[in-house]
């Protein structure tokens, strides 16, 4: 019994240390997503005042390209505070019972998930901008008339927004390299794209006022809106596999094969994993010998869990065994 008691403390702290661990990361995650908003917002407005003056439909394009940044992010921040809030009692309006232990593990993993839900929700506000951006664009083209060239102010608005949007970048893509979080990494994704939008406006403005060609500010708008709706739809994508338990094959396949090198594991009969937000969770059922006692079987459980956490960072790993049935023969 007393043993059960220490086994029940040791993976409590262990857990706890883990989910602090990950509420540390979402945290440093949060207030870099503070910082994204607020160049977001300096670059839209730039751009929307410049695009203005400067009569330029690319730009405009861009504008709420990154008007959509502003909206999505706010998203994510409301996902994030969700998913490290574990003093909150209630998630999504209804109350959680009170818990202990390890159930209460399994309701901060449902935290987790807050952050992918709000995700998926910015991806269809990003894909929603994108239909706006190509619908004016092409009503712009179409109509034509009263179409004016756009002037040197367009291209200084590109040029800011370039710059600042590099420094989003670099900004998103250190910090989700540094606390592997996929809110960051998505987030550099799309700053990078809208750093190839904004320099792709560059360089438009630039050959439409020195060209005479006003068409192609117009054009070029429509072909950013397809930018924008490409990136809207591959951040749906992982979020929706994300949310359907989609776990790579492959990587799937490796941990099985490091599982299968202990001895005392004969076979794998079943196995299952799962994404929470960004931690990877395994379930198993494997076939031992039928004569292992509780505790020999307890220590090969213990020595599973550790190689998978340390090789492939697995937030919890769950292993029920069965005994072999070619032992009794």
């Amino acid at each position: 019994m007393n043993n059960l008691a220490q086994y029940l403390k040791r993976e409590g702290a262990h857990f706890s240390a883990i989910e602090e661990q990950e509420i540390k990361k979402l945290k440093t995650a949060l207030k870099s997503l503070w910082f994204n908003i607020a160049i977001y917002l300096l670059i839209t407005l730039i751009e929307y005042w410049l695009a203005s003056i400067g009569h330029s439909q690319a730009l405009k394009a861009d504008a709420m390209n990154n008007l959509s940044g502003v909206i999505s992010t706010l998203f994510l921040i409301v996902g994030l505070h969700t998913a490290t809030d574990s003093d909150d009692h209630f998630l999504v309006g209804k109350r959680i019972p009170l818990l202990n232990g390890r159930n209460d593990d399994r309701m901060q993993l449902s935290r987790f998930r807050m952050a992918t839900i709000f995700t998926l929700i910015t991806s269809l506000i990003i894909i929603f901008m994108a239909g706006q951006i190509i619908i004016q664009s092409v009503q712009v083209v179409l109509i034509g008339s009263g179409r004016r060239q756009p002037n040197l102010f367009s291209a200084l608005g590109a040029g800011i927004a370039t710059v600042l949007m590099l420094i989003v970048w670099y900004f998103n893509y250190h910090n989700g390299k540094r606390l592997k979080n996929a809110v960051l990494s998505a987030a550099a994704k799309d700053s990078m794209g809208d750093v190839a939008t904004s320099f792709g406006t560059l360089v438009t403005v630039l050959a439409a006022f020195w060209f005479n060609i006003p068409w192609l500010d117009s054009t070029v708008s429509i072909i950013i809106g397809f930018f924008v709706l490409w990136s809207g739809l591959v951040i749906f994508q992982e979020c929706t596999l994300n949310l359907a338990d989609y776990v790579d094959p492959d990587l799937e396949q490796q941990i099985k094969a490091a599982i299968i090198q202990f001895d005392e594991v004969h076979q794998i009969t079943e196995f299952r994993s799962r994404y929470n937000g960004d931690v990877l969770i395994v379930e198993m059922l494997i076939m031992v010998d039928a004569r292992m006692d509780v505790m020999t079987l307890y220590n090969l459980t213990e020595r599973i869990e550790k190689k998978l956490e340390a090789q492939f960072q697995i937030f919890d790993v769950t292993t029920q065994a069965v005994p072999d049935p070619e032992e009794n023969l």
